[in-house]
């Protein structure tokens, strides 16, 4: 500790994934705006942000400070890693960019725009059902995780089977729990994630696609040698663990501050064009993927901190998107807020590639309630479900009233 306070970080004892703080950051998250721009975590042996201002340049700066380590505490780089790295989120340039230009082509305005309309019909089916039987529902898992999973494999081009949804929700809860220590959460879900590795390994191939469709299209691209065929399968690896958890847990969020907040709600219905809005201060006040790390390439020095070469910071996006100095009333939901500082989809070469995807089907869901739905209710308290690095609810009880 003592190499660390020269260095000039203060020590700062807590630990991120304690079931504690999962449950309820926000004091956790106030002691580490307040010790500095950089602490060191002596649990963990790493460094930690959590101030907007230091890490929007760091998140920017992907020169200096690398994904290749891994985006968790775990470093990628080991013989003895979990899981072999993403090529598009592990990644840096200039493999990074050639990566990215091709699944941009492959995931380009027309195809997000020809899934438009399945969103939207299957937005309204799910609400008017909902109605229909009585408006008593858990926003989780009966509306929010219901229409993801009926909306996004498909869009993927992914096979369907009875075991698909649970399967891909086990899977990005694993995805999650990974990015975080190697503690009791993640090696149960590991053992669970175990039972369908059959599955997940069939998932990521070839013949577990429609003709056609966008994972199918990643294939081909590696035919026409845009990427080498070795890729194909750990790009289609991403999108199936990281595309279903986090827009899910995005509606549910905004769901449960409209709930909460009857004066936005009623904004929502007068204009549904606020679904994006809705859909974007959800993620910056519940910010799905609390963190991501970064890897130091060369000694820098961020405030009064002397980083050396080759250390490990866990970066704190959902501390820093409550950051007051970056956010007027940050604990406030506010859909008229201007969000294009917030950090929920990262920044930079880095920022997620999926992101038009998820606001599409958050955007799609929150419009179809906005149309069918007069009044929501809170009935009863919404849980929490903790993971390493996945902040989500398990249930939202609500009560719907229709327009």
């Amino acid at each position: 500790m003592t190499e660390i306070r020269e260095r000039g970080a203060p020590v700062l004892d807590i630990d991120p994934y304690a079931d504690a703080v999962l449950a309820d950051p926000h004091e956790t998250w106030k002691a580490l705006r307040a010790a500095g721009d950089v602490v060191w975590l002596p649990r963990y042996g790493v460094y930690c942000m959590g101030r907007h201002a230091s890490i929007r340049p760091l998140l920017k700066d992907w020169e200096t400070f690398s994904s290749t380590g891994g985006s968790g505490l775990g470093d990628i780089r080991s013989p003895e890693a979990w899981r072999p790295a993403s090529p598009i989120v592990e990644v840096d340039p200039p493999r990074h960019s050639h990566v990215r230009r091709v699944l941009q082509k492959i995931l380009s305005p027309g195809m997000i725009r020809s899934w438009q309309e399945t969103f939207d019909r299957v937005a309204d089916e799910k609400v008017r059902a909902l109605l229909e039987r009585g408006g008593e529902i858990d926003g989780v898992k009966d509306f929010s995780e219901d229409f993801v999973a009926s909306t996004f494999p498909d869009a993927l081009g992914l096979k369907d089977s009875p075991e698909r949804t649970e399967n891909l929700y086990l899977l990005g809860e694993l995805n999650f729990d990974g990015q975080g220590p190697f503690n009791a959460r993640y090696r149960a879900t590991q053992a669970r994630a175990d039972e369908i590795d059959a599955w997940f390994k069939w998932s990521m191939t070839r013949e577990a696609m429609v003709e056609g469709g966008f994972g199918a299209q990643i294939f081909e691209a590696a035919d026409r040698g845009e990427i080498e065929p070795e890729v194909a399968p750990l790009l289609a690896r991403s999108f199936i663990r990281g595309g279903l958890d986090t827009t899910a847990a995005t509606i549910s969020a905004t769901l449960m501050h409209l709930s909460a907040r009857p004066g936005q709600f009623d904004m929502l219905r007068a204009d549904p064009r606020l679904a994006r809005g809705a859909f974007d201060e959800a993620m910056r006040i519940e910010t799905p993927i609390p963190n991501v790390c970064r890897l130091t390439m060369a000694e820098v020095r961020i405030g009064d901190v002397d980083l050396e070469a080759d250390a490990k910071i866990l970066v704190i996006l959902a501390c820093a998107n409550r950051d007051e100095t970056a956010f007027a009333h940050p604990d406030d939901f506010d859909m008229t807020r201007d969000n294009r500082a917030h950090l929920a989809l990262g920044e930079g070469v880095h920022r997620c590639i999926g992101q038009m995807i998820a606001k599409a089907e958050g955007e799609a869901a929150l419009r179809a309630v906005a149309r069918h739905v007069a009044r929501i209710e809170p009935a009863g308290a919404p849980e929490r479900r903790l993971n390493n690095n996945l902040r989500s609810l398990a249930s939202l009880p609500l009560r719907l009233h229709a327009a």
